[in-house]
């Protein structure tokens, strides 16, 4: 993997679990993120002022909706998730289960070509966020939070398939251009959703969460763009498995700043998940 897509790769990683941290930390999920899909959008608009979304093929206007709405899908699903569960129970499985339906997928419709070195740090990774966040007590934890974990289940499977469809669509379309118009088709969808479930518009009430809005959508935005660019310089495989090194931050940040519990386990696999990161980033 390309040095510069590694650090692309951590950045977005620090950037997504903590704004994961933010929004898990605030009971208003729905709307904060929902609000931080404005403030990213309004973030990358100047982009209009160098690209013309008006030349595009409707290839790539095909790809930008169909990645908005299974970001629309990811984010309803990761704040029901973050409702039922802890962060360090749910982020793990969400961004875990994705490397598994990607690698094999990426094969198969992209044509990818995984050298053996790279399979193994994806498996890596993946056993990694399995051993500390599920297979260690594997039917114990489905009984015992069967809800936190199905919706973070239906994440990763969200999570997967936009990745995919970025892969595409940063080949056909400028990366900042691209995550100008995915955020804004994706605020569209997500404010459409709210409207039909709530009958209103909380993002724009008074007394909204404006702050952390802010601050969480200029994450959004920070690790979107950064993912994106890593996607144009490498295969979305590796990519995928290797930004999910923001499981480690997210269950330090779950532990240290919320409190939550932590286990040898959950240390073990976190270093499995390192060691993954290690493999992928000498793997061609």
């Amino acid at each position: 993997m390309p040095p510069a897509a590694l650090l692309l790769i951590l950045l977005a990683a620090f950037c997504h679990a903590t704004w994961n941290l933010l929004v898990k930390a605030d009971p208003r999920r729905l709307e904060v993120q929902s609000g931080a899909i404005v403030v990213g959008t309004l973030i990358c608009a100047p982009v209009l002022l160098w690209y013309s979304p008006w030349q595009l093929p409707p290839r790539a206007w095909v790809l930008v909706f169909l990645s908005a709405l299974l970001e629309t899908g990811y984010v309803l699903a990761l704040a029901a998730a973050y409702a039922a569960g802890e962060l360090s129970l749910v982020y793990p499985i969400a961004r875990g289960s994705a490397p598994l339906l990607v690698a094999p997928l990426a094969v198969l419709l992209l044509g990818e070509h995984l050298s053996p070195r790279g399979l193994v740090g994806i498996g890596l990774v993946t056993v990694g966020i399995l051993t500390s966040h599920g297979a260690h007590a594997g039917l114990a934890v489905a009984r015992a939070h069967g809800r936190a974990v199905g919706w973070a289940l239906l994440t990763g499977v969200f999570i997967a398939g936009y990745s995919l469809v970025n892969k595409v669509g940063v080949a056909l379309v400028p990366v900042p251009l691209y995550a100008f118009l995915v955020f804004l088709a994706n605020a569209i969808l997500v404010f459409l959703v709210q409207r039909v479930r709530l009958g209103t518009w909380p993002a724009l009430r008074r007394g909204a969460p404006w702050g952390r809005m802010a601050l969480v959508g200029a994450l959004m935005m920070g690790a979107y763009l950064a993912v994106l660019t890593a996607m144009s310089l490498a295969r979305v495989s590796y990519v995928v498995a290797a930004r999910e090194i923001s499981v480690v931050v997210a269950a330090a940040l779950g532990v240290g700043v919320l409190r939550e519990r932590h286990s040898v386990s959950r240390m073990v696999g976190a270093l499995l998940v390192f060691a993954g990161l290690c493999v992928m980033a000498l793997a061609r």
